[in-house]
């Protein structure tokens, strides 16, 4: 048998806010989770490391404005000390076309559904780093035609 310590159940009370949060698309409330100092990375879109708590809500932002309707739907949670690790199936409507490589993708009004994995790093009761890892094939074929 497997008891939780009271970090474990802070630590999954924070997995669960921060999820409610993004599939409310309620980006002050995803930022007020995060440290000063946070980094994030999306893996997939070749995006560049965001660090700062500043530069990470823009590339949020940026993800929200791509897609207004975006949701998480978990499939596993593994918790630990300082972290967790989500399974989810992220999904959404494209708004506007996104750059991968130079290149615009995304027809307006593409629905996408695809694999994702966020590794969270949790400092002191707040998100320190994320870390996303997307099916960069499956999206780019559900995001239709390059311009």
């Amino acid at each position: 048998m497997t008891t939780q310590t009271q970090d474990d159940v802070a630590i999954q009370m924070l997995a669960q806010r921060y999820g409610e949060a993004w599939n409310r698309q309620d980006l002050d409330a995803i930022m007020d989770m995060h440290t000063d100092d946070c980094v994030f990375t999306a893996f997939a879109s070749g995006s560049p490391l965001a660090k700062g708590k500043e530069a990470v809500r823009e590339a949020f932002a940026g993800y929200i404005a791509m897609m207004p309707d975006i949701h998480f739907a978990e499939r596993s949670l593994q918790l630990g000390q300082d972290h967790w690790v989500l399974e989810s199936t992220m999904s959404g409507t494209i708004e506007q076309a996104i750059e991968v490589d130079g290149e615009e993708l995304g027809v307006r009004g593409a629905q996408i559904q695809v694999p994702c994995v966020d590794v969270i790093q949790v400092r002191d009761g707040l998100i320190a780093s994320k870390h996303t890892y997307l099916d960069s094939i499956t999206m780019q074929r559900q995001l239709g035609g390059g311009e």
